[in-house]
């Protein structure tokens, strides 16, 4: 016998703090906010929040996914730490997707009806440069070709661009207008956990995926005085 499909929660702090639940390819309740230096401190509120507004308890979930990036380092351990200690206080599985995905979901679609076969997902970087993945579709289900990647926008492949990254550089890349703004989001990162899930493939280890180096450098050794060392 079959057991009846159980709610994920999906978390994802890549480019705003989101949390979200979903079942059976709906979104039963989401919460996301552009507050990107407090990604630790609303989380937590975030998901007892959903939770509630779904009316799903800790003992009802099946499992928890959790976007992994690419994003900057603040945010992305944030969510992550977020989801690796509900999973294990809840006696869940975690499970990892990449965050641009999320966006890759319903830009699938949208390339179906208009006739696009191929197409890139593109999100703000910083330092003027972008994270961008390359994809195709089959009947508006997406796959990730190539990427992810951090380049300078001039060096995205030349295709139909979704996501924030490509309203950030209108006059590089080709935006499709009703994605200038999106960014990667809790409820649509759940949606590609739980058809990943029910595929059995397409999921990733929960671990960061930064795509830089750490800003942050480790000091070398210190100079003894009196050696003569310029």
């Amino acid at each position: 016998m079959t057991s009846a499909p159980r709610p994920l929660l999906a978390i994802d702090a890549s480019a705003t703090a989101s949390a979200a639940v979903v079942l059976s390819g709906e979104v039963l309740a989401r919460f996301s906010t552009t507050e990107t230096n407090t990604h630790a401190e609303v989380l937590a509120p975030a998901v007892q929040q959903v939770m509630r507004e779904a009316n799903v308890a800790a003992a009802d979930l099946g499992a928890v996914v959790a976007g992994v990036g690419p994003g900057p380092f603040t945010g992305l351990r944030a969510g992550l730490v977020t989801a690796r200690s509900l999973a294990f206080a809840w006696g869940l599985d975690v499970h990892g997707v990449m965050s641009l995905d999320a966006i890759a979901h319903p830009a699938a679609e949208d390339a179906w009806r208009r006739g696009v076969d191929e197409f890139v997902v593109a999100t703000d970087a910083r330092r003027r440069e972008v994270y961008w993945a390359h994809y195709s579709h089959v009947g508006g289900q997406f796959q990730r070709l190539h990427g992810p990647f951090v380049t300078a926008p001039a060096d995205v492949t030349p295709l139909p661009v979704y996501g924030a990254g490509a309203g950030l550089y209108p006059d590089v890349l080709s935006s499709v207008p009703e994605f200038r703004t999106t960014v990667p989001d809790a409820g649509a990162l759940g949606l590609v956990g739980e058809l990943s899930l029910r595929r059995g493939r397409g999921l990733l280890p929960v671990q960061p995926l930064y795509l830089r180096e750490s800003d942050a450098k480790v000091p070398g050794p210190r100079k003894r005085a009196g050696t003569g060392e310029r």
